[in-house]
């Protein structure tokens, strides 16, 4: 049984890494530069959006994690470099070679990322001057700063982390991640860093990211938007001096699995829950399907149904738009054999309306907290979904 532990320490909870953020300019008062470094070399692997109109530090990325190997991160807020052609492309080439003479390596070295407004060049002026301060700042005492400088419309840093054994030895693993709006990954309009000390085969590592990021990230949606810069990327430098892990079987290798999907689902319910002026968590969790892809889907379709995040903002039980939702999926199941079940009332079961009380089935909706439960009968495949409510800020904050 794998065994791991929460502790303080975000990003920088692992040994051998240290970070540095500031303000370079790109917003007027705030950070929106920051820099994560391994002290040694280390394994990296990363997954990246799948829409179409990429934005340009994700190819950066996808080349700088190709041979398995980076050492630093650099990331800006404030502007997305996307939508910005070959002088985006030489932008984001130019932040690898700015980040990797500060840091004393190869550019080929560097993971660079952007997030903010589509369609705008980078003020490279601004970047040329903030990068090379952020080498001699470097710190193990910045991982609150790196997570604030990564923030866009978060209302609040977003970190992890966790402690586990493994190759003969205590490991730890921590993460930052930012987003609130433009939610539906595969991924979203999100960045998440992940440092680990623990030693590990490369080709493992990318196996056991994805398929945790297919569990955590892959389950979320604020608003159904899946956006263009998207960016998860671990570095694992095996500063913790355990035995390398390089096949599933391997001593510890089911703690280190467990502990990074707890930190990547902590990271993602923090940035579903952090939806843009979002007033309720909430979680949908499917039974019953075919297989865990058929699950998530259905979880997926009812988190990105607007007026089920209307009504659970109205707190109004008309659990008939969970009914709609899951029949507007289009998936294979038979509604006589599925049951539907919001905040603990079972609403519909085997073909009919199921008897309860509305009175307080309603008030039930008046929690923060709101759990939707659909069994769609057809399979022993499940999955959970994270999302949000739709309140009238979220409108305000995204008419421009």
């Amino acid at each position: 049984m794998a065994d791991f532990r929460t502790i303080e320490g975000g990003v920088l909870a692992a040994r051998d890494f240290v970070a540095a953020a500031t303000n370079c300019g790109i917003k007027p008062d705030a950070l929106d530069l920051v820099m994560l470094h391994s002290l040694r070399p280390a394994a990296a692997a990363a997954t990246l959006t799948q829409n179409r109109f990429r934005a340009a530090p994700t190819y950066v990325t996808e080349s700088a994690v190709a041979d398995g190997n980076a050492q630093t991160i650099i990331a800006n807020s404030g502007n997305a470099n996307c939508a910005t052609g070959e002088q985006g492309l030489a932008d984001a080439e130019r932040m690898a070679v700015l980040a990797g003479e500060a840091t004393g390596i190869q550019a080929s070295e560097v993971i660079v990322c952007s997030t903010g407004p589509i369609g705008r060049f980078l003020p490279m002026d601004k970047l040329e001057a903030g990068i090379p301060t952020l080498g001699p700042a470097l710190s193990r005492d910045n991982a609150e700063l790196a997570a604030q400088g990564i923030m866009t419309t978060d209302s609040y840093p977003k970190s992890c982390a966790v402690e586990f054994d493994a190759g003969g030895a205590p490991c730890r693993i921590g993460g930052i991640a930012k987003g609130a709006g433009m939610i539906c990954p595969n991924m979203a309009t999100m960045l998440s860093f992940i440092c680990t000390d623990a030693a590990i085969d490369v080709a493992l590592l990318r196996d056991t990211l994805l398929e945790c990021v297919e569990h955590s990230f892959n389950c979320i949606s604020v608003d159904g938007d899946m956006s263009t810069n998207d960016t998860v990327a671990i570095l694992a430098n095996g500063a913790a001096e355990g035995e390398p892990m390089v096949y599933t079987e391997d001593a510890g290798y089911e703690n280190f699995k467990a502990a990074l999907q707890y930190l990547t689902q902590d990271l993602a319910k923090q940035i579903a829950f952090d939806g843009e002026g979002a007033s309720k968590w909430v979680t949908i969790r499917v039974f019953g399907a075919k297989s865990f892809e058929q699950a998530r889907e259905m979880g997926k379709t009812i988190a990105n149904y607007n007026l089920i995040k209307t009504m659970l903002y109205g707190e109004e039980f008309n659990w008939g738009r969970i009914a709609a939702a899951m029949g507007s999926s289009l998936l294979d199941f038979d509604p006589n054999r599925a049951t539907i079940e919001l905040q603990g009332t079972v609403a519909w079961q085997s073909g009919a309306v199921a008897d309860f009380d509305r009175a307080t089935a309603k008030q039930a909706l008046h929690s923060k907290e709101i759990d939707i439960r659909v069994n769609m009968g057809v399979g022993d495949g499940e999955a959970t979904v994270w999302t949000c409510d739709f309140t009238p800020d979220y409108v305000e904050l995204n008419k421009h």
